[in-house]
């Protein structure tokens, strides 16, 4: 099912359409991790193929892929081409899919770990820390993003330290959890990164918001988040 999904992807270069088969191999309600990005439902991981397959002008994956026992897929997935300056992109990382008992893909996760992309890739990583349900595990992929003394500044509350963020996070995924998340747009300025997001929330409630993130190498040493919706984005909590 993996080969069949990175061949639909690929087959984006003539023209969009071709990701309509996508609708043949994912689940009505698919939950989809891409990039730090996630989605849930079938027309929501489509559209959001479609915005990724708009910033390339041309791009090929490849990728490996084994079954384990209970009929979940594991892998590895690059991809490697030129945006639409013509500039050379790469990006890469791992994969896994659950499917669902009509043998459609029920839950489909690419985690981006490298590419050309750095300010993207660094982003990519930080969502996935907030994505992780299990603090244990949480704490090791910390360690590989935020530094010892990473502090989350959000308008009304501060963090300081791993230790206080994950039980932060913790509590977030317990109360508030988002139903969507995209990365909108990103810059980088030397050891600054800005980037843009937006949250949808049960209900039909959204959050547009931005985050500056302050890098130490290849480490977040400070997160700032500015919005005007976030109490949208703390209402269960």
């Amino acid at each position: 099912m993996l080969d069949r999904y990175f061949e639909i992807v690929d087959s984006a270069d003539s023209g969009d359409s071709h990701l309509e088969g996508l609708r043949d191999i994912l689940a009505e309600d698919v939950v989809l991790m891409h990039s730090g990005d996630m989605v849930r439902g079938r027309e929501l991981a489509v559209d959001l193929h479609r915005t990724q397959a708009a910033g390339w002008k041309e791009s090929k994956h490849q990728w490996t892929s084994s079954a384990a026992a209970d009929g979940s897929l594991t892998g590895t997935w690059s991809q490697a081409g030129r945006d639409l300056q013509g500039n050379g992109c790469t990006g890469s990382g791992e994969v896994s899919a659950s499917l669902g008992p009509d043998g459609r893909i029920s839950r489909l996760h690419l985690t981006l770990t490298g590419g050309s992309d750095r300010a993207r890739v660094l982003i990519a990583r930080h969502l996935e820390v907030w994505m992780t349900p299990d603090p244990v595990a949480r704490a090791k992929a910390m360690e590989g993003i935020y530094t010892e003394n990473i502090t989350l500044m959000e308008p009304d509350h501060v963090f300081a330290g791993r230790d206080a963020l994950n039980d932060y996070i913790t509590v977030v995924q317990r109360q508030a959890p988002p139903l969507s998340g995209l990365v909108v747009s990103h810059s980088q300025n030397r050891e600054f990164i800005h980037w843009v997001w937006n949250f949808g929330f049960p209900g039909g409630k959204s959050a547009l918001g931005s985050e500056i993130l302050q890098c130490e190498g290849d480490l977040i040493e400070k997160v700032v988040i500015f919005s005007a919706d976030m109490d949208v984005v703390t209402e269960g909590m």
